[in-house]
């Protein structure tokens, strides 16, 4: 339950604090670091503020720890069961209206009221530390992360239920790579429909299709090379945050890694592929291009582009640092000799 976690939470920092300026106080009683007037009332204050809080929130997660709803029925009064159900009762009414939250901890203070006990509830003030400490955590994205990763899997599973175990024996390394690679797909795409839609942009309209051939001969081909680089650069461009670009070049990489390791098992893992394809056109609407006009199209102008490009001009104009830092490690390794006769 989020609700134990982030309480445990805001016990342990308060532990903390408390601590820390129980230590500054005795400091200043000891003679070791004096405090002035101003600051030593703020910390009086502060120990008072936070010792309270602690004790609340201690005997809060001790309720829910301890919760027995037959046994706090008998014990309750009847006018304060009715005073605590209509309190409960307009809590998300309150929550609603409150202008001193954003809309962030209003969504997640009436998240966590909806998966409390029926006879659990937490006070406004209560309710929105915990909800505050939820969102710092990430709690929600990571059980809503989960229980997604969990479907991709069962998604994937059911895909390769068809083929033969000696066809796919040899790929079983990639099974958990490729789960997780389509959930992070999913959320990039996720986050960039939902930027563009906040920023009023023109709405989103799905990723550009890939060809299979700039895939086949990536290694011989520079237009195939050209071509993907093309395709990433556009999807680039969807991406407003760095965080988002940054995931996007990390996404990329790895999906042309599988796709390539893929082509090298040839015929005997073209199920195995098909049904990657299948599972990442679901979640993150990748799709393959299969009309023939359209690949002649493509064809023909990433020719034209390649015969008309200066690729000087993506090359770094500063000079190539071909002396890596993973050379200078390894040189060091070996206490490698260099051709001028130092020692490296």
């Amino acid at each position: 339950m989020k609700a134990l976690v982030a309480l445990e939470e805001l016990i342990k920092e308060d532990e903390t604090h408390l601590k820390l300026v129980k230590k500054q106080l005795a400091d200043h009683e000891s003679g070791v670091n004096k405090l002035s007037n101003m600051i030593k009332a703020t910390a009086e204050t502060t120990l008072e503020e936070t010792s309270s809080r602690l004790e609340r929130n201690r005997q809060k997660l001790n309720e829910l720890l301890q919760q027995d709803i037959q046994e706090l029925e008998k014990q309750e009064r009847l006018r304060e069961a009715i005073q605590r159900k209509n309190y409960f009762h307009y809590q998300k009414t309150r929550i609603k209206r409150n202008i001193t939250r954003t809309n962030d901890e209003k969504i997640e203070a009436m998240m966590i009221i909806d998966e409390l006990p029926d006879e659990v509830g937490f006070e406004d003030e209560i309710l929105f530390d915990v909800a505050e400490k939820s969102l710092k955590l990430h709690l929600s994205l990571h059980e809503g992360l989960d229980e997604q990763l969990k479907e991709i899997q069962t998604d994937f599973n059911d895909l390769l239920a068809d083929l033969k175990e000696e066809d796919i024996q040899d790929l079983g390394l990639l099974n958990k790579q490729i789960v997780v690679l389509v959930l992070h797909f999913s959320v990039l795409v996720s986050n960039i429909e939902a930027n563009l839609e906040e920023d009023g942009k023109e709405a989103f309209k799905g990723l550009p299709k890939f060809e299979d051939w700039w895939i086949e001969e990536l290694w011989t081909n520079h237009q195939a090379y050209f071509g993907l680089y093309k395709w990433r650069e556009i999807i680039s461009k969807l991406c407003i945050t760095t965080d988002q670009k940054q995931a996007w070049d990390v996404i990329s990489a790895n999906w042309i890694s599988i796709k390539r390791y893929l082509y090298g098992k040839g015929a005997l893992a073209f199920e195995y592929n098909y049904a990657f394809d299948t599972l990442i056109r679901s979640y993150a609407g990748l799709e393959e291009e299969l009309a023939t006009t359209s690949l002649e199209s493509m064809e023909s102008i990433i020719a034209k582009l390649t015969a008309q490009e200066d690729f000087s001009k993506y090359v770094s104009k500063e000079k190539h640092k071909y002396i890596t830092p993973y050379v200078e490690f390894k040189r060091k390794k070996l206490n490698y000799q260099d051709t001028k006769g130092k020692t490296t």
